[in-house]
């Protein structure tokens, strides 16, 4: 072979060739050759790709070799690489001399374009994104050559909406024409000082295509090339326009104020909290005698003359709780004369927060002159004394009564010519002799026209003609002239019956409360035996008994239930009655409510035989806004009656509907439970939500029950603003169906999330004061060791919670009264105490106060209230004091060991 054999050399540049080489058979579709960078470029070996058609290796969307187009010889396509990957290649085909068509191939060359795709793909990619910034931004952004016009090369869609020109409008116009010739040179100024800075912005009116203009803010970028040449202006605009009427309507506002204040006919002024003033126009000069600069920053009282100070710090004070006020008081001019001035305080707030009180006043003095025009009596005056219901009635500086209105002599049992001119003293009381004699009433009178003083009394007593009384409220004006006193005027009205309707809404609300109190207490000495007798009862059906001594127990356990749901019901209707009942507005799934029902339910439905479903509309919001409790008390209420009047394989279901969505942010629900049950008479319906109601006494004597389940219901839905009704046939079953509006939560709200207890160890065991304790052989402790103390007086409620604890593995130190447990707590380190509300010496919030001070305010001991007060707001009280969990009596084993379960300090340290 030569040296340089024309194969050899070919063998050389096709092993060593940078680009993919291969060989291809036509006739069996596969590869017969590949060279090295063939196997590179797909990661295949030389043999792999051999056992391959092209087919298999070529992207599904591709040409693949045998071509069925003979003249494509050129043409680029992807492969797919071994580990998965897509190949771009550039292929070339060159068909290869053949003696028959069985061994007709192809060579196949292909280079690599995978990393150019990329770069081109990326680039694609960046300009796509640029665009559709610039596209889609609110802001005008522009691009302008360097040139005296600011000529515009480019412009965003956006100028459509400022300007109304299309951007190819705008493209090849100068930019600097366009601007408002009275900004021009400002911009042009800007553009030359902001050359090599960036950040700073500019505002200008740019004439719009309809020739107004709007005004902008904008920001401007220069662009060099690479010789430090300008070479391109890139700026971005924003209409401000709206800001800019907004920024103008402000300062008009505020010089119309300035106006307002300046040259208002009254004194105008400011205050701040404390009374001082801030601000003043010249008219609070003129009527106090004491010039601006003395008034800044001076307290109103020392103007205000001394009978006025209290009433005047009065409605001041409740103008700074957000109030307006108007009244009447008496200023003490610099000179020292009296001004009688009509004073207006308007609270100023800022934030929904009032940071200070407006004042305006005006000089009202001429105005009570013109009240000593009464005396004229003119006709005017006369049509409005006959039809006022009040009584009134004019004396003059003598005391003789110059006019009464016929309201006023019908009061007092007079005809008005019996008066006329006689002393007023007659009026009240003709027996009466000298001013000694006389009432506190007309003392008070007999003053205000000697001393020119007004008086007011709102409960003053006033005689008749014939010597009977009545109760009054009066005001005494008087009525002064060019500083003359001339008399003065009464005015008066009967209130006994006024007071009487007050009086009874008093004795109402007393015995209301006298009703809620017996309640509580009734409440909370029920269930302290009660307590006892559950958890007894309970502890008893664990332990070994005869078949008639657990009838026993299950009938005790039975009827305490019984009166433990009839002892809520009346404690419900009681709170709801006085209008105690507190709606929430919390987040809810009303999807979770029923679930939780139908589970409450489920059991004794199964029991009874009855076939217990429920159905949920699928286009009901998944959160509502409403009270969670008050909806699922309703419901549990109507099923538990639809339970109750259903025989056995009867049906009770369960649905809810979306009735409408008024609005964005309320939907309306409408509830139904059906039953197959006993049916209610057509006459009987009425009387079903009506208080203390029973059908009949035998419904009530085979079914039982207070008669208060569907009235609780009927109010309950109308406190959350809807309506309950029924459908009923007798012996078919009954359908209750109630309407609710609820509102929709503005976004969609996080997921809840419990918030984290304090967490502590446990601390070293110490010696207790008190102790239960015993030497019976104990199971282990449920929830690791701890160390427990129970604090109640009542030694049965304190031996069933012992007794609990001590099946659950816990020995308990027990206390009588709330000053033993604050010595145990003080000389041990208990890790649970369980406390009883009422207790001799301290109760139960004073103890938990006392253990927080003694502990420093340390999570330990956790503090576990035990109380007949049942209701949500006892709970929540005793949280707000101090304790950490709260169980109700009845005690039950179940409520012992969620609250063991949830405060052993074993457990929190595994969650730390």
């Amino acid at each position: 072979m030569k040296p340089f054999d024309d194969k050899w050399l070919f063998e050389i540049a096709y092993e060593n060739a940078p680009f993919a080489m291969g060989v291809y058979s036509l006739a069996e579709d596969r590869w017969l050759r590949v060279n090295p960078s063939f196997c590179r470029m797909l990661g295949y070996t030389e043999d792999e790709l051999a056992k391959l058609s092209d087919r298999r290796i070529t992207y599904p969307e591709d040409i693949a070799l045998p071509c069925a187009d003979p003249s494509l010889s050129r043409f680029e396509k992807r492969y797919v690489s071994k580990n998965g990957g897509i190949v771009w290649a550039a292929v070339g085909l060159s068909p290869l001399p053949a003696e028959s068509a069985k061994s007709a191939a192809l060579l196949v060359q292909a280079v690599d374009l995978t990393a150019n795709k990329a770069r081109e793909e990326q680039l694609l990619d960046s300009e796509r994104k640029h665009r559709l910034i610039t596209e889609a931004s609110l802001d005008w952004i522009s691009r302008h050559k360097p040139d005296e016009l600011a000529t515009m090369t480019y412009s965003s869609p956006i100028c459509r909406t400022i300007f109304g020109y299309e951007p190819e409008e705008m493209v090849g116009q100068g930019a600097l024409p366009l601007i408002h010739p009275d900004d021009l040179d400002r911009v042009v100024l800007f553009l030359e000082q902001n050359r090599n800075t960036e950040g700073d912005n500019v505002t200008f009116r740019f004439r719009c295509k309809n020739g107004d203009y709007v005004w902008l803010e904008s920001t401007t970028r220069y662009t060099y090339d690479k010789d430090g040449n300008l070479n391109e202006i890139i700026s971005i605009s924003r209409d401000i326009t709206e800001r800019k009427k907004a920024d103008q309507q402000l300062q008009e506002s505020e010089q119309r104020y300035k106006s307002l204040f300046d040259h208002n006919p009254a004194a105008v002024y400011s205050m701040n909290l404390d009374g001082d003033y801030l601000t003043a126009n010249k008219n609070l000069q003129k009527i106090t005698g004491f010039t601006l600069e003395e008034l800044i920053g001076m307290y109103w009282g020392p103007i205000v003359a001394p009978k006025d100070l209290p009433k005047t710090l009065h409605h001041f004070e409740l103008a700074k709780q957000g109030f307006p006020q108007s009244y009447d008081l008496t200023l003490i001019h610099k000179d020292g004369h009296p001004v009688e001035i009509n004073s207006t305080n308007i609270p100023i707030i800022v934030d929904n927060e009032v940071v200070g009180v407006y004042g305006i006043t005006i000089d009202i003095t001429e105005r009570q002159r013109y009240l000593a025009q009464i005396e004229k009596l003119s006709s005017e005056y006369t049509l409005i004394l006959n039809s006022v219901t009040e009584g009134i009635f004019g004396v003059d500086s003598s005391g003789n009564a110059m006019f009464i209105n016929p309201a006023g002599a019908e009061m007092l049992g007079f005809v008005p010519e019996e008066l006329i001119g006689k002393p007023y003293l007659g009026m009240l009381q003709n027996t009466f002799g000298t001013p000694a004699q006389q009432s506190a009433d007309e003392q008070v009178i007999y003053r205000a026209i000697r001393e020119g003083r007004p008086y007011r009394n709102k409960e003053a007593v006033f005689w008749r003609k014939d010597g009977s009384s009545f109760l009054a409220d009066y005001h005494v004006t008087p009525l002064i002239d060019n500083g003359e006193l001339r008399g003065a005027v009464v005015v008066f009205k009967d209130i006994t019956g006024e007071k009487e309707i007050i009086r009874a809404k008093e004795s109402a609300e007393k015995a209301d409360q006298a009703k809620s109190e017996f309640l509580a207490i009734m409440s909370h000495e029920i269930r302290t035996p009660m307590n006892g007798i559950i958890g007894m009862a309970d502890l008893l059906a664990e332990t070994e008994l005869s078949e008639e001594q657990q009838s026993y127990t299950d009938i005790i356990l039975q009827s305490s239930y019984a009166l433990l749901r009839i002892l809520n019901e009346i404690l419900d209707f009681s709170k709801i009655e006085a209008g105690k009942m507190v709606v929430n507005h919390e987040p809810f799934d009303v999807r979770s409510v029923l679930d939780q029902v139908v589970e409450l339910f489920h059991p004794k439905a199964a029991e009874r035989g009855i076939r217990l479903t429920y159905e949920l509309d699928g286009g009901i919001p998944a959160t509502l806004i409403g009270d969670e409790g008050i909806l699922r008390q309703i419901i549990v209420n109507l099923v538990g009656n639809a339970i109750k009047f259903t025989e056995k394989d009867g049906h009770v279901s369960l649905s809810a509907k979306l009735e409408k969505m008024p609005g964005r942010s309320d939907a309306v629900l409408q509830f139904f439970v059906r039953d197959t049950g006993i049916g209610i008479p057509a006459d009987k319906q009425s009387q079903l939500f009506q208080s203390f109601s029973q059908l009949h006494p035998t419904i009530n004597r085979k079914y039982g029950g207070t008669g208060l389940g569907l009235a609780i219901c009927k109010k309950l839905v109308e406190l959350l603003g809807g309506a309950i009704g029924v459908d009923s046939q007798v012996n078919v079953g009954s359908t209750f169906h109630f309407v609710l509006p609820f509102e929709l939560p503005s976004e969609s709200p996080a997921p809840y999330s419990a918030p984290e207890k304090t967490q502590r160890s446990k601390p070293a065991p110490a010696s207790s004061l008190v102790s239960g304790r015993d030497s019976g052989a104990l199971s282990p402790p449920k929830f690791g060791p701890m160390k427990l103390l129970v604090a109640d007086d009542n030694p049965v409620n304190r031996l069933l919670l012992i007794t609990l604890l001590k099946k659950l593995g816990y020995e308990a130190d027990y206390a009588e009264n709330g000053a033993e447990a604050l010595r145990a707590v003080r000389s041990d380190d208990y890790d649970m105490v369980f406390m009883d509300l009422q207790m001799p010496e301290l109760d139960g919030f004073e103890t938990t106060a006392a253990i927080r001070r003694l502990k420093g305010g340390a999570s330990r001991p956790a503090i576990v209230a035990v109380t007949a007060f049942a209701q949500k707001e006892d709970m929540q009280m005793c949280l707000a004091s101090g304790m950490n969990d709260f169980i109700s009596k009845p005690v039950f084993a179940p409520e012992v060991e969620r609250v063991l379960k949830i405060w052993s300090p074993h457990r929190m340290q595994d969650q730390t």
